[in-house]
């Protein structure tokens, strides 16, 4: 298989990459920047002036995992984006590309472990159109969002819904999570919506949330393959620089060994996160699409967080000063190794997909 890039792959990695390097200060509205550039449309349908796919997304997150830069571009592009294509309603695209609208999806419930069909949240007829009555939890970049994309159960099954953000009967809690993404929970109690608020009819909404759900999975790969990319080149740097018995550390044979070890975990991360954007871009069946990304999720957590524990230990006490970059890209890492499902229920995923079941046994709670 030739992974060669496109002269047009190579314009846009450089073009991300040069800006992630930026100084945080220096960056600006990043949003309106991504617009004008045209991320915002990588991966939408052409026409909705969109282009590329499930590669390009994958450039342009590691090179934001590189520099770590904090956007909603996975929760309000690649995943909301993937959901309304697979929905059949390409037609909301268009202003998402433009910056000029902004979707978050509302689908976690408490105690449903990563599984997105474990719904409580219900969608009742009322009159012409429909009340809404739930919980939802972790709301990725709502903060943001114009409009709320929920999943609720009706009496066909998990249906999705167009939610103005301030409707009445919704309460936001926005908090900055762990490594100070935006996330924020909802309480829902008589959410009134027409039905047009409906995406992809009424029943139909847990394939679309799951394509969304696996398209945003991959991209988080991509963007954790550029976060450890950092780490293993910042302790290899260190080691080098830092002295001890009048000797580099890197000429110690044992922390050298460490490093080769960090370097293997690298490319076997590398590898996993081409192999999910492929499966996506190959548009595999749902059971295969489902293993290939559950096995590059799992994959991509045990190599993190061996490359991020390394790099701490090898960088010593700085490692974890507020002062040094590389905490806080493992802290991001760490995040990302729970996002969206941790390791064991993605081997629990790729485990009833190799027998042929669309989703793993749920764990009690």
């Amino acid at each position: 298989m030739d992974f060669t890039l496109s002269a047009e792959q190579l314009l846009l990695k450089d073009a991300v990459t040069r800006f992630a390097a930026q100084p945080v200060e220096a960056r600006g509205d990043a949003w309106q920047t991504f617009a004008q550039l045209g991320w915002l449309a990588v991966g939408a349908p052409e026409a909705a002036g969109g282009f590329g796919g499930p590669v390009e997304i994958l450039l342009v997150m590691e090179a934001l995992g590189r520099g770590r830069v904090v956007s909603p571009y996975v929760a309000q592009i690649v995943f909301t984006g993937a959901l309304l294509r697979a929905a059949g309603r390409a037609d909301l695209i268009e202003a998402t590309t433009e910056g000029t609208r902004r979707f978050a999806v509302a689908y976690e419930e408490p105690r449903a472990r990563y599984d997105a069909s474990r719904v409580r949240t219900q969608g009742r007829r009322s009159g012409d159109g429909w009340t809404i009555d739930g919980e939802k939890v972790r709301v990725l970049d709502s903060g943001t969002a114009d409009t709320l994309i929920v999943s609720a159960r009706t009496d066909r099954g998990i249906t999705l819904f167009l939610v103005n953000a301030d409707a009445p009967g919704i309460e936001r809690r926005v908090y900055a999570a762990e490594d100070g993404y935006d996330v924020a929970d909802l309480s829902l109690r008589g959410v009134r919506v027409g039905d047009d608020a409906v995406i992809g009819g009424e029943g139909d909404g847990l394939a679309p949330l799951e394509y969304g759900i696996d398209c945003a999975t991959a991209a988080l790969c991509a963007e954790a393959l550029g976060l450890c990319e950092v780490m293993l080149e910042a302790t290899v740097a260190y080691t080098k620089q830092r002295e001890q018995f009048g000797v580099p550390l890197s000429s110690f044979q044992a922390l050298a060994h460490r490093m080769a070890e960090m370097y293997v975990e690298l490319e076997l991360l590398r590898s996993m996160a081409y192999y999910a954007a492929m499966t996506l871009a190959e548009r595999a069946e749902p059971l295969e699409r489902r293993r290939g990304i559950s096995a590059a999720k799992a994959q991509v957590a045990k190599s993190g967080r061996f490359i991020g524990q390394q790099a701490i230990q090898l960088h010593g006490g700085i490692g974890m000063s507020e002062e040094y970059d590389v905490g806080h890209f493992f802290k991001r890492m760490t995040l990302l190794e729970r996002l969206l499902g941790d390791r064991d229920f993605h081997l629990r995923r790729y485990c009833a997909s190799q027998h042929g079941m669309a989703a793993p046994e749920p764990v009690p709670v």
